[in-house]
């Protein structure tokens, strides 16, 4: 395989960093969100929308003027709106729209950007030099696999493409990313996660390293059934993940990198990626990353990692 095990440092998005353009409002109303009025009136169990995320009123009041951020007595967050679900970090908590969704980012540096449990037909990611400005990169993406042979672009179904990206980005202060997914005939679109960041090799600057053979996958469902005394059951879907197990070599002056990088992302959920050949596709993922470092030698070290991935 190639030395390119990665980690990408995600830049924390915020809906300050949403940009005019994107097409999934908050309060998205169409979904019975409702905004959070200063000094309204509330009941036990209300839910309102402020700063990106749902929260739940945890016992009636009126006149408060404090946001429910600051309010914690009165409110609970509930979880992330329709706008910021692209952004908590799970693919499974997904933005939806039928025909077209765009949602536009100004976030600062980058390198690279990842999106996950996309659905639809096309994606085009477009990075331009400032918001509205010159395109500084733009590629599109075909939400189907290429069929395997003639007999299965003949007889079987294309397989849907749930992962989509973008490297070696231009570093611009500036730059804004825009996200759009299409589908034909008013057909659902979706977006479950997007990473936007900067990738870290974890063999350093190292000219040698890289995930050895014997990297592993595993696809895990969370999905649980309730069973009955007479032995029936209730079967409640849940979305899955895939957990990525391997080891890396680098030589030993690199793993005070790789220790740090390590600690940079120990409570962030990161794409991480053991390979990037197409034919490695089953060793990323997109989850938490833990590890230990091993000194093999004077000149040699191996990094063992496990990454538990988001459903």
């Amino acid at each position: 395989m190639t030395a390119s095990a990665r980690v990408m440092v995600p830049v924390q998005i915020v809906p300050s960093m949403i940009g005019a353009g994107t097409t999934i409002p908050e309060p998205y109303t169409a979904g019975g969100e409702v905004a959070w009025v200063s000094g309204g009136t509330y009941a036990a169990g209300d839910e309102r929308t402020s700063n990106g995320a749902i929260w739940l009123c945890r016992q009636a009041h009126s006149a408060r003027t404090a946001p429910p951020a600051a309010d914690p007595v009165y409110w609970l967050r509930s979880r992330a709106t329709a706008r910021m679900a692209m952004f908590d970090d799970y693919t499974s908590t997904k933005a939806r729209a039928t025909g077209s969704l765009t949602v536009v980012v100004n976030p600062g540096f980058f390198n690279a950007i990842r999106v996950y449990g996309v659905e639809g037909d096309n994606c085009t990611i477009t990075e331009r030099e400032t918001p509205g400005g010159v395109i500084a990169k733009q590629q599109t993406f075909d939400l189907f696999a290429q069929a395997a042979g003639f007999y299965e672009l003949l007889f079987t179904p294309l397989i849907k493409v749930e992962q989509v990206g973008v490297d070696d980005l231009p570093v611009l202060p500036g730059a804004e990313v825009t996200i759009t997914v299409t589908a034909a005939a008013s057909g659902a679109v979706a977006i479950g996660d997007i990473k936007i960041g900067d990738w870290r090799n974890l063999t350093g600057d190292g000219d040698w390293g890289g995930a050895e053979y014997g990297a592993r996958s595993e696809r895990k469902t969370y999905t649980y059934r309730e069973y009955a005394k007479d032995g029936s059951y209730t079967q409640v879907k849940r979305p899955g993940s895939r957990d990525v197990s391997c080891s890396v070599k680098l030589p030993a002056e690199q793993a005070m990198y790789a220790d740090a990088v390590l600690g940079e992302i120990a409570d962030v959920a990161v794409p991480f990626e053991a390979s990037n050949l197409p034919h490695y596709g089953y060793l990323n993922t997109l989850g938490f990353v833990t590890g230990s470092i091993g000194a093999d030698s004077y000149s040699t070290a191996t990094l063992s990692l496990n990454i538990k991935g988001n459903i």
